[in-house]
């Protein structure tokens, strides 16, 4: 459904035109879920919008001088749009207050909110999903295909394999179906879509269709789910791959250690793997980071959101805002996790010299020089899973995951989240 599947040789012609095809009509989806997204003034970083709250934006920039000070006083930017006087289906108001709306959008798409909330993040979800289409569909040359059958058949129980690797399938399913739900339940309300939508004069003909709501929060949600689709299957791609590599090490130091492979033949395989592992950190992990900064800036953003009134909070929204920030939050950590989890597994291999050293009677038929060989070339692997390029070690990140809960408890303690108000 993300139209990343990979364009092999074996695949006909036909097969190829449809994979082109359909990637094609993902990226349609996601333009149209960009544009959405900007004429409804949806933001993916909060949680749930109040109907009257409303955020002063800047003033007009330096360009525009040629307005008047009368018609700057009109200009007035709101975060949410939500102005519950209007009513779009009055002629005569729409007329009187049409100066007043082209001044709002001429100011909105040369504010911060127009670069910053819209233009910036659709511009890293496109690029990760541009890279992600390049990689897995031009530039993998059956990588992971090569990966999965020297797992699968290295495995010593591969009905558990398989069972994981669904397993990882079905969490990001999960996480999909409660980000669509979170969307389609709380993030879209109707009216606020509506009114900021007919807001723009040429979109003010919709407003006498009678389903115009309906189907305008109907199509933001199914772009978002496809925004959502493409973000999971790149993640998870990711994750698979990190899980995949484990397993292949694990299997090749389980076989060193019980001598069911010889110690060259050992040292060939290593090889490859280093070379899968090159192809995951240089390849694999750009579009991983594209979106993971996309992630990552919605969910301190979504803190920040939740943090900036720190009088009272209802706890219906606070609820609402912590599912949000956990939610990015989930799907921004994953790669750093995989990640630090191929790297301890990585470091551990440098340790298989050591361990066939002490277990004399089991590798009795192997030659001392063969031993010393293995030994020097397991000690001297430094492998690493990078994300940004740079290595990712579990140390580290469980130093930042506490750092941030320290954060988030610390400003948790300065909220007032009135039980009573629901």
């Amino acid at each position: 459904m993300a139209g990343l599947r990979p364009s092999s040789s074996d695949v006909e012609m036909l097969g190829r035109w449809v994979g082109h095809l359909q990637t094609i009509l993902v990226l349609l989806l996601l333009f149209i879920g960009y544009a959405l997204q900007f004429m409804c003034g949806f933001r993916r970083d909060h949680g749930l919008i109040e109907p009257n709250q409303s955020l002063p934006v800047s003033t007009t920039p330096p360009g525009w001088t040629t307005i008047s000070p009368m018609a700057l006083e009109t200009i007035k930017l709101f975060a949410n749009w939500t102005t519950q006087n209007h009513t779009p289906h009055s002629t005569e108001e729409r007329s009187n207050t049409t100066p007043t709306t082209e001044l709002e959008h001429f100011g909105l798409l040369a504010s911060g909110e127009a670069i910053f909330i819209y233009l910036v993040p659709a511009l890293l979800h496109l690029n990760g999903y541009l890279l992600a289409v390049f990689i897995y569909r031009f530039a993998d040359n059956e990588q992971l295909q090569s990966l999965v059958e020297r797992v699968f058949i290295l495995s010593s129980n591969p009905r558990r394999l398989v069972l994981t690797l669904w397993l990882y399938f079905g969490l990001g399913l999960v996480w999909l179906g409660v980000s669509t739900a979170y969307v389609t339940l709380l993030g879209v309300d109707g009216i606020t879509v509506f009114e900021r939508f007919v807001s723009f004069g040429w979109a003010g003909k919709l407003a006498r269709w009678t389903h115009t709501a309906e189907m305008l929060r109907a199509s933001l949600a199914l772009t978002l789910f496809f925004h959502d689709l493409v973000q999971m299957v790149v993640i998870v791609s990711y994750g698979l791959m990190c899980y995949m590599l484990r397993c292949y090490l694990k299997a090749l130091k389980e076989k060193l250690l019980l001598h069911t492979i010889e110690p060259l033949n050992w040292m060939r395989e290593i090889c490859e793997f280093r070379k899968l592992l090159h192809h995951l950190n240089t390849k694999i992990s750009l579009p991983v980071a594209s979106l993971t900064v996309l992630n990552l800036s919605y969910t301190v953003s979504s803190v920040a959101h939740l943090f900036h009134d720190m009088t009272a909070c209802p706890i219906n929204i606070f609820t609402a805002s912590l599912a949000n920030i956990l939610l990015w939050l989930v799907i921004a950590l994953m790669p750093f996790f995989q990640a630090a989890s191929l790297t301890v597994t990585c470091r551990q291999t440098q340790s298989c010299g050591h361990l066939i050293s002490i277990r004399p009677f089991v590798h009795r038929n192997t030659s001392s020089e063969d031993l010393n060989t293995v030994l020097l070339y397991a000690s001297s692997l430094k492998m690493s899973a990078k994300l940004f390029r740079m290595p990712v070690s579990a140390h580290y990140l469980c130093f930042l995951v506490l750092v941030c809960f320290i954060g988030v408890l610390t400003f948790g303690m300065c909220l007032n989240i009135s039980l009573d108000r629901l």
